[in-house]
């Protein structure tokens, strides 16, 4: 039988899928039980905010079930926290795969998105699976608000990971400086509390967080009537110009640096 050559579509899918198994069994042990981990982290931020709850005696912000309101306001952040961080990881630490002449750059980038992607969906599916066996009523009345919500998420958490991963290229110590606008982000969001019992003044300039947005689109899923004045919009062309800044510098700037 002749020896039929891979089409250059085939070959990058073999090179994507060869990293993402390398990147699941180097940072996770190849094992099930490392993945795991991964997997449930995020389920205990949502753990000791509820817990914080209850032991304050606080009342819930919003509705009367302080597992619901923890749970649709935190899961779009997990999805934003932990997929734009761990992309920007990713070429950080594995910039000597892109030596091998088969792999490129962003082949390492999109790579670890697709390994955050799948982490990030089984991690939201724990997190509803836990907060129903705690007896929290989580089916969302409104399911195309939700998904709509989730995609919005990983939108706007890939754009911000190709520009994190732009800026890192150039100032390593990005790693760090970020948590800064992420956790800004984190409090003015509405995760933990309800945005508009801000003061008028703050609230404006609450307006320009795209993961408020994203947050009240989650929440107007379980509670009818909340998150009317969410601008989709804006977190769209958000997400969309930090993609185009990240991409347009991951192809001609960053290549300047790795040389």
């Amino acid at each position: 039988m002749a020896y039929q050559a891979k089409s250059a579509l085939e070959v990058q899918l073999d090179v994507l899928g060869a990293l993402m198994l390398r990147d699941i069994r180097t940072r996770f042990g190849g094992t099930m039980w490392g993945y795991s981990i991964a997997v449930l982290w995020p389920c205990a931020h949502i753990l000791v905010i509820t817990a914080a709850y209850v032991v304050m005696k606080k009342p819930t912000p919003l509705g009367d079930s302080i597992v619901l309101f923890a749970v649709s306001g935190l899961s779009p952040y997990i999805i934003i926290n932990y997929m734009s961080r761990k992309m920007m990881e990713g070429p950080l630490a594995n910039k000597q795969l892109v030596y091998f002449p088969q792999v490129k750059f962003f082949d390492v980038v999109m790579s670890r998105a697709l390994v955050e992607v799948c982490t990030s969906s089984l991690s939201i599916f724990m997190v509803f699976l836990i907060a129903a066996c705690c007896g929290a009523h989580i089916i969302p009345r409104d399911s195309l608000a939700f998904c709509e919500s989730m995609l919005l998420a990983l939108f706007f958490a890939m754009g911000f990971g190709l520009f994190n991963v732009f800026i890192s290229q150039i100032f390593p110590q990005w790693l760090i400086v970020v948590i800064v606008p992420i956790l800004i982000m984190y409090f003015t969001s509405g995760t933990v509390i309800v945005v508009e019992a801000m003061p008028a003044i703050i609230y404006d300039y609450v307006q320009l967080n795209p993961l408020m947005h994203i947050v009240k689109v989650c929440r107007s899923a379980f509670y009818p009537g909340y998150g009317s004045d969410a601008d989709i919009m804006f977190v769209l062309i958000v997400s969309g110009v930090m993609a185009l800044i990240g991409l347009l510098g991951i192809r001609f700037v960053v290549p300047r640096f790795l040389n």
